[in-house]
């Protein structure tokens, strides 16, 4: 499980962001140049993607239902 809101690096979301950016490359690939493999490779890209905000969204609900004690 990723603990996206308890880390102190924005690694978490930074890997968003490249998750992002890799399925606009093969998308644009198999739009623009009609590269078949680059259609499934975005399709397993959106796949990532889901899987990934699904994880982040439990993660904000955790948070939301059990703050950190403040000190």
């Amino acid at each position: 499980q990723i603990n996206i809101l308890r880390s102190n690096r924005m690694k978490e979301i930074f890997e968003l962001d490249d998750l992002v950016r890799e399925f606009k490359l093969e998308f644009s690939s198999f739009k623009e140049k009609g590269n078949k493999s680059a259609g499934t490779r975005a399709r397993k890209k959106l796949s990532e993607l889901a899987k990934y905000c699904a994880t982040v969204r439990k993660a904000i609900q955790e948070e939301k239902n059990n703050p950190a004690p403040t000190v």
